[in-house]
């Protein structure tokens, strides 16, 4: 039986980000990029090929829980932790590249 699971980094733009005091500011379209396990990574091709208007549901369900992460080199440590953590991983990890700005941001 196959897992079909798979660490993802979603890189996507967010024109707001806090500061440490948990404020919120705006600013220019940048990277932000966000990473979860997740299965059937397949489903990500067909809502935007067949579904655009529910890509942005897709992407708060795989990933809406994860930290914020500002540097691709961060977010590429954060999945080695935790990828450490799955006992199978059938896909590894991978870069998912958008200029999608994630719902919220």
């Amino acid at each position: 039986m196959s897992a079909d699971n798979g660490i993802y980094i979603l890189k996507t733009l967010s024109t707001t980000l806090g500061d440490k005091g948990g404020r919120s500011r705006h600013t220019d379209p940048c990277p932000v990029y966000r990473v979860a396990e997740a299965q059937a990574i397949d489903n990500f091709d067909f809502y935007e090929r067949e579904q655009p208007y529910n890509i942005g549901a897709y992407l708060k369900e795989v990933w809406g829980d994860s930290p914020i992460f500002l540097s691709e080199s961060e977010a590429w440590a954060y999945a080695g932790d935790l990828s450490r953590g799955c006992s199978i991983l059938e896909y590894g990890t991978s870069l998912i590249e958008t200029d999608y700005i994630f719902y919220g941001s």
